[in-house]
């Protein structure tokens, strides 16, 4: 248990300790004087209670070395906040934040680890996807526009390429790259084709996420695993097209691209992608 996820209400003060725990207004003094806590014994700070050093003022007696001028103002914050602190007879109750009652609960310290997590949307089309590690990173990267297209160096104040490596009209960024580059929108019709899928290829969709969502519906049960695992396919060997383009200086050619894919699906079919294997073409060995 953190306890940064909990703090203590003060009753009788015999269980909560005065200098370790949370318990003036859900702060511990390590956060409100860290100076001044620095200067309690480390053995002090460990066995101290609430109540032992509320009584007379024990709490200063434990403050041990030079005192500075630093020290002096946290200690004198410290002493306005407990002086007109009162004890009662209930005992000390500790409080766990990520419960409304107040009470740990497996099921909210499990929902607390998910605290300012990141939601990523294309959780089903990346990560339950048959495909390599890197590919999934890229796509995840993608979806957060973490790739370094001409979009996101602009927005870095970088230098920056004016146009799409691969259709040489529009700006490049990750929706125009995988969405709507007319170079992009051929390959995909032409792996839709060879694949059997029922669908168009993306061109007004925000991400590729809202065309494979739209294109799964349309798309026979069967075949839905194959298709989830192209579609990271052909994103990947777009990218990988980009970067070709701009590393090495080489041109965009759809033929050359579309032998390169299928080239891909055969290997990625033997290496597992069992759901990839029911759309590619029987005359393939992909076993």
């Amino acid at each position: 248990m953190s306890f940064a996820s909990t703090h203590w209400i003060i009753g009788d003060g015999r269980t909560g300790k005065f200098w370790e725990d949370r318990w003036i207004n859900g702060k511990s003094i390590g956060e409100l004087a860290p100076q001044l806590y620095a200067c309690v014994p480390k053995q002090r700070r460990k066995q101290r209670t609430v109540a032992e050093g509320l009584l007379n003022h024990n709490w200063a007696r434990d403050i041990h070395g030079v005192v500075g001028i630093d020290e002096i103002g946290q200690y004198l914050r410290i002493w306005r906040q407990v002086q007109h602190m009162t004890l009662n007879d209930q005992p000390d109750q500790l409080i766990w934040k990520w419960n409304p009652s107040g009470t740990y609960t497996a099921k909210s310290c499990y929902l607390a680890s998910f605290h300012g997590s990141i939601v990523c949307h294309t959780w089903r089309l990346i990560w339950r996807t048959w495909a390599p590690p890197r590919v999934k990173f890229f796509i995840w990267l993608a979806n957060k526009d973490r790739c370094w297209t001409a979009e996101r160096r602009q927005r870095q104040q970088l230098d920056y390429h004016p146009r799409c490596f691969l259709c040489d009209q529009g700006f490049e960024s990750m929706q125009h790259l995988l969405v709507q580059c007319p170079f992009s929108r051929q390959i995909w019709y032409d792996m839709l084709a060879w694949l059997r899928i029922p669908h168009r290829p993306p061109e007004d969709e925000l991400t590729l996420y809202d065309w494979w969502i739209s294109a799964k519906r349309a798309t026979p049960k069967p075949m839905r695993k194959g298709f989830a695992s192209a579609t990271l396919l052909v994103a990947w060997m777009i990218w990988k097209q980009r970067n070709a383009c701009l590393f090495d200086k080489e041109r965009p050619s759809v033929p050359q691209l579309n032998a390169r894919i299928r080239d891909e699906a055969v290997l990625w079919a033997r290496a597992g992608a069992l759901g990839l294997r029911v759309l590619i073409q029987t005359d393939w060995d992909v076993h």
